[in-house]
């Protein structure tokens, strides 16, 4: 079994071959961990401004999601995991767009197995590639949302691959690593596992601090906060994420 981290989606060769977690840090990916963890039922994810609200209509959904980093008009909340972490959406049905992370997601989809990773989630996210890995007889793969609608390198989201890298690695070290995949590690452990470090450097972080999104970045930089797994499925041939939950316990 192989792990290898694709830089940026287009990157992700053979999606059929590979347990795969999307990772898109700020934000899409830790707010979709937030939405389940406040008790949302379902999330459709659409890589289209348009089709999301067409999806919200038909399935009496709240609509989530930005457009340069901020709420567009007629949306019900924004992408951000601490404004729905509090929101009273238990039981509801939500759909989200975002310009990296929905996409990454999408692209995704022809993978047999793909969960939304966060650093919030990383050791349920690891726990669960190796076993869907092993019991399906793929390789595992970290897909980077990445920037400018996921065609750019992403600091923030290679660092989170590593991140979950190292848990993989640490829990069986029969995995072979990719250079991909090593390269990743290295700069999470450069940045001495601490998000807080990557995010002071990251471009992207530093627009959202700018905007006034600082209590998001603290959410985002949660690591292992949470055991919550979105898994992404279809219904009704749309992308959808649903909840499930890891063995692996999340800290008091």
């Amino acid at each position: 079994m192989r792990i290898t981290v694709a830089l940026t989606p287009a990157l992700l060769r053979d999606p059929g071959g590979s347990a795969v977690a999307v990772v898109d840090v700020l934000r899409a990916t830790t707010t979709l961990v937030a939405m389940f963890d406040a008790g949302v039922e379902r999330v459709f994810v659409s890589d289209n401004i348009q089709q999301a609200r067409k999806v919200a209509i038909e399935q009496a959904a709240l609509l989530c999601g930005e457009v340069k980093s901020t709420q567009p008009a007629g949306f019900d909340y924004g992408n951000s995991p601490a404004e729905l972490s509090r929101a009273a959406i238990a039981g509801r049905r939500a759909v989200l767009f975002t310009t990296n992370g929905t996409r990454a997601l999408v692209r995704s989809a022809p993978a047999p197995f793909v969960v939304s990773a966060a650093l919030t989630n990383r050791s349920a996210v690891a726990e669960r590639l190796l076993a869907e890995a092993d019991a399906r007889r793929t390789d595992i793969a970290v897909v980077c949302a990445g920037s400018e609608r996921g065609t750019a390198f992403s600091l923030e989201d290679t660092a989170a691959a590593g991140a979950i890298v190292e848990r993989v690695y640490e829990t069986d070290r029969a995995v072979v690593m990719t250079d991909e995949a090593w390269a990743a590690l290295h700069l999470w452990h450069w940045y001495r596992c601490d998000p807080e470090r990557v995010f002071r450097e990251s471009t992207h972080a530093r627009a959202l601090r700018a905007l006034g999104f600082e209590e998001d970045l603290a959410c985002a930089a949660r690591v292992d906060a949470t055991s919550t797994l979105p898994v992404l499925g279809t219904e009704g041939g749309l992308p959808v994420l649903r909840p499930r939950r890891s063995q692996v316990a999340a800290p008091a």
